[in-house]
């Protein structure tokens, strides 16, 4: 790790979220040395003023044109990295929550009723998608994820060459991926029985 990384690990007590900091980074190496062909040890990661991820190379200094996307959620790590700005969110959806509640603050109205069409058996999985849909948003915008941006967007399904996200549930775990049209991913670590879905986003 570099000089920021340990000092923000360093600031970190609980060990939980140590943890998690050193999966994180350690994916994000890997990842981006498989992106790029290179070995993990030229990487190193620091902090943007937005708080996003930053990728710098040993040699050279501060990388321009990958971009890097991290999430975590209990004991599971995502990482996102394209050429092109991207989000990835991760959400374990055996979190109890008030899912018409947050809907209300940060879903579109006719996200909403979709919602609330649903038998409410079947609604954590559809909030799910677009809560995750939602972050991930605002991490490939780099402002994280604003109420008021988050109401005014609403997600659709559609087909793979409209999308400019990808969704994944599997194992109680849902995955959101945000980039850009007709984009490609390569799911590493995702079972191929996850259930995907392609998503437009529409303002």
């Amino acid at each position: 790790m570099g000089a920021e990384e340990l000092v923000r690990l360093a600031a970190m007590r609980s060990e939980k979220r140590r943890r998690q900091f050193i999966a994180g980074h350690w994916l994000a190496r890997d990842a981006v040395a498989g992106f790029t062909r290179t070995s993990p040890n030229d990487w190193l990661l620091a902090t943007a003023t937005n708080g996003a991820p930053e990728l710098y190379r040993r040699s050279t200094g501060k990388v321009h044109g990958i971009h890097l996307s991290l999430s975590h959620s209990g004991e599971a790590i995502a990482a996102a990295i394209a050429p092109f700005p991207v989000g990835i969110d991760l959400e374990s959806t055996g979190r109890v929550r008030d899912w018409l509640a947050l809907a209300s603050h940060a879903f579109a109205p006719e996200e909403i009723e979709r919602l609330l069409a649903l038998p409410e058996s079947d609604r954590q999985q559809l909030f799910y998608l677009y809560w995750t849909l939602k972050e991930a948003g605002g991490k490939r915008q780099g402002t994280g994820l604003h109420l008021s941006q988050a109401k005014a967007q609403c997600a659709s399904a559609c087909d793979e060459g409209e999308a400019i996200a990808i969704t994944w549930q599997f194992d109680g775990l849902c995955v959101a991926l945000m980039g850009e049209r007709d984009m490609r991913a390569n799911a590493r670590g995702i079972p191929v029985t996850a259930q995907q879905g392609f998503w437009r986003i529409d303002a």
